[in-house]
């Protein structure tokens, strides 16, 4: 099988396991974590988030992919630290998030790419971590100029380099459309790109345009609730598109972050970590609705796989 490569170096794919399709180790709005550094207790902001690792791991969860980018404060070095003291594998991601850099507004296509290009083939920053997935992201309003810039070099990044597309994208305005159009106006392999918080939306015909455009669907964002579907909602659309034959192309994760803890702030609310919300209560109620094991199976070990690795079964 092919390897993978996660923030501890290339892992062959068979050892991936059970994967969550779109989350976070540590997210920093504003960049406040490099900005700011004093503000964190960063001691008990690494117990905290090797606690819920290891929890993860503990409760089946065997590989993250960690979509935090540099305008999330990403931070691959503290990334490694964790995966290290906890046994998580975990992918970690090259491209960028809403917060577009103005020094992204007027570059040239080809040298977004090359920046891209450079984290997976090389090392993010000064090390030599390397990406294993490509993150974008468009919101409400839909795609931007300068959104548009990253979906192209992204594309690029992909054809040159065969490192897969997650997005990020606002389901109820059916931003992926578009995403979508970007990619195939670019030629980029569509079998390589997943269209992120995709169960956001109830709108399976929707979503059926998406999937039939080649792309994958990250059915994350559970438990959800508030102004989005709760996470029976998100059951209810996956059952439906699995109904439809699609299970080959979902995956299903939380988006999720352990919130980073500021100095002489609380400690985090008891309870169980987040990332094993799918796995304990989206999964059995999946299966009381006739959801198989080898429908479960597929959707949080095998495609997962396809999409990093690009091999079709």
């Amino acid at each position: 099988m092919a390897t993978v490569e996660t923030v501890l170096g290339p892992v062959d794919s068979s050892q991936l396991g059970v994967t969550l399709s779109h989350e976070h180790v540590l997210v920093g709005m504003g960049e406040d974590n490099h900005h700011y550094p004093w503000r964190f207790d960063w001691e008990r902001t690494r117990a905290n988030t090797v606690r819920e690792l290891k929890e993860a791991k503990a409760g089946g969860i065997s590989t993250l992919i960690d979509l935090t980018t540099p305008d999330l404060g990403r931070d691959v070095e503290f990334v490694r630290d964790v995966a290290e003291a906890s046994g998580m594998h975990v992918v970690v991601a090259t491209g960028i998030w809403r917060d577009v850099p103005r020094s992204f507004w007027a570059r040239d296509l080809d040298e977004i790419a090359d920046i891209f290009v450079r984290e997976i083939e090389v090392g993010i920053g000064k090390t030599t971590i390397k990406a294993g997935a490509i993150k974008v992201a468009n919101d409400m309003g839909g795609v931007t100029p300068e959104g548009e810039r990253i979906l192209r070099g992204a594309a690029r990044a992909l054809k040159r380099t065969g490192c897969p597309i997650s997005t990020h994208h606002w389901a109820p305005e059916q931003v992926g459309t578009r995403q979508v159009q970007v990619f195939l106006e670019e030629g980029a392999p569509m079998e390589r790109i997943a269209i992120g918080h995709s169960a956001d939306t109830t709108d399976v015909d929707y979503l059926e345009t998406l999937l039939r455009t080649g792309v994958y669907l990250s059915m994350d964002r559970y438990p959800g609730g508030g102004d989005r579907p709760g996470w029976e909602a998100r059951n209810l659309t996956v059952k439906a598109l699995i109904d439809r034959g699609w299970v080959e192309k979902l995956m299903l994760g939380h988006d999720y972050a352990p919130a980073p803890i500021l100095v002489g702030g609380p400690d985090p609310a008891p309870g169980p970590t987040r990332y094993t919300f799918v796995s304990n209560k989206a999964v059995p109620q999946l299966k009381e609705m006739g959801v198989t094991d080898a429908q479960i199976q597929m959707m949080l070990v095998e495609v997962p796989r396809r999409f990093l690795t690009g091999e079709s079964s």
